[in-house]
């Protein structure tokens, strides 16, 4: 639904800007930390991974976590859009209708899980089409499977976090990650190597596996627990809200499927890129160059993706406010933060990339291939800040149809049929051939998303059916800041 309304941009004194700027960071910080913590889990994998030191368990973990990621991020991606809607509602001043949205992404997440379940048979023959070593799809099947049972409590937990982030209650998803790693590294650690003590014998892969299923499980228990305390209920109607709601369910589907979709295709694309035009047409050595990159660069944009995050809070809130010359200006001051953390990273790669491979393998013709894909995520970063900061802007005003339309498109023709063309044109560059196509889809990407948040077509989009009126305005006279978030909750 679309509006003809739209707002005059004014410009704020320095005491608001600076307001401005201190609520940008104080947002940012513990939800930079939220998805740095999901990332860490893996890459905690990946270190107890190579103690093992099998070039079997070290290739397979990174494409055996894409083949699950590439049905989980369905759910994930579609449940990312509840911080776009209790954002706005709490911008409306209708807090009380934000407990409902937390209930709707516990029932997909059981729905999403049932199903990941049912689909544990067909991995066997999914890790087959990708034609690894033996020894490699034994462990890919191995890690997968186990892997396969984290999608209810995953989906469940991300989802609750970015309820908790919608309502500006960053902290308690703060805390929920934090945890889970600590639960991730104690358990995996235990289940990888064995524990004589405790009569547990070395479980290897599966035990990492294993390890995550148990943190992620304790992280959305977790969030249930804050989700149904008191002063939750007071506010924003967290138990009472529990009943099934198919407007606020088509809602979330409606705006969270594309996003849903376009995370599923790049999850698929990446999955072929690593597994197929890299594992297959080069082989062992330079998957492992690419695994190990990989963890890289997953710490360099998944901050920048809580950055993100936190703007589509605060991008909801303003536009839910009326104020979308705040959000434009929200937007910009994200921008800088992310960008100036991806640029600092781009020269650490550029200039230290080959002792960062070789931290994790000694292999020299390993650390020579890690070294130069390490240079292509040097450059392309820059505009992966671009991407992922308007992207977010973008989402939290509800408009996420045509950016997922062109990421799904350019997707597909940039990384797998550039990808494959490169390495078919090219084969003396190795695996390097495919990260350039890739590079080059995230720049076109950049440019567009750029594009579509300064054109402003966004400011016509109303989520909601109605428009608030004097008596919401005035329906609860405190406003939810960061300022009075408490450190638990």
């Amino acid at each position: 639904m679309v509006t003809d309304k739209t707002t005059h941009l004014e410009l704020p004194d320095p005491a608001q800007r600076r307001d401005e700027l201190r609520n940008v960071i104080a947002m940012t910080v513990p939800v930079v930390i939220t998805t740095t913590s999901r990332a860490m889990m893996d890459v905690a994998d990946y270190v107890m991974i190579t103690g093992l030191h099998s070039d079997y368990a070290q290739a397979a973990i990174l494409p055996a976590q894409m083949v699950m990621f590439t049905y989980i991020v369905l759910g994930m991606g579609t449940v990312s859009v509840v911080s776009t809607f209790v954002s706005q509602s709490l911008g409306r001043k209708k807090p009380r209708e934000c407990g409902a949205y937390a209930w709707q992404v516990l029932y997909m997440a059981g729905v999403l899980g049932v199903i990941g379940v049912l689909l544990r048979p067909v991995l066997p023959h999914l890790v087959a089409l990708f034609d690894h070593e033996p020894g490699v799809q034994v462990m890919e099947v191995t890690y997968a499977r186990i892997a396969m049972l984290t999608v209810a409590p995953t989906t469940a937990a991300m989802g609750l976090a970015w309820y908790f982030i919608g309502i500006h209650r960053p902290r308690v998803a703060m805390w929920s990650a934090l945890e889970a790693n600590v639960v991730n590294i104690g358990v995996s650690l235990v289940l990888i190597y064995g524990n004589g003590a405790m009569g547990i014998e070395p479980m290897g892969i599966a035990g990492a596996a294993w390890g995550t299923l148990v943190g992620v499980s304790y992280r959305t228990a977790r969030l249930v627990v804050s989700l149904m305390t008191p002063s939750m209920e007071a506010r924003f109607a967290s138990r009472s809200g529990w009943k099934p709601s198919w407007s606020k369910l088509r809602g979330l589907l409606r705006v969270g499927t594309p996003c849903g979709l376009h995370w599923v295709s790049e999850v698929a694309v990446w999955a072929l890129f690593v597994n197929v035009l890299i594992g297959t047409k080069f082989g062992t050595a330079h998957l492992i160059a690419t695994s190990t990159a990989w963890q890289y660069i997953r710490l360099s944009f998944m901050p920048t993706v809580g950055v993100g995050q936190a703007l589509t809070s605060l991008v909801g809130k303003s536009i839910g406010a009326g104020h979308r010359e705040r959000a434009i200006r929200e937007a910009r001051t994200a921008f800088v933060i992310a960008l100036a953390y991806m640029g600092t990273l781009s020269a650490t790669y550029l200039f230290f990339g080959k002792h960062l491979i070789a931290l994790f393998n000694d292999n020299q013709e390993v650390v020579r291939i890690g070294a130069q894909v390490m240079i292509c995520a040097a450059v392309f970063q820059l505009f992966d800040a671009v991407g992922i900061t308007y992207n977010a802007a973008l989402r939290g005003a509800g408009d996420t149809f045509w950016p997922s339309v062109f990421s799904v498109v350019s997707n597909w023709v940039l990384i797998i049929g550039g990808g494959w063309a490169m390495a078919c044109l090219f084969p003396e560059l190795g695996c390097v051939g495919p990260w350039i196509a890739a590079s080059l889809l995230i720049v076109a990407i950049a440019l567009f998303l750029w594009f579509r948040w300064h054109r402003r077509g966004w400011m016509k989009i109303n989520l909601f059916d109605d428009e608030p009126d004097d008596a919401d305005v005035h329906q609860l006279d405190q406003d939810t800041s960061v300022a009075d978030v408490p450190p638990h909750a």
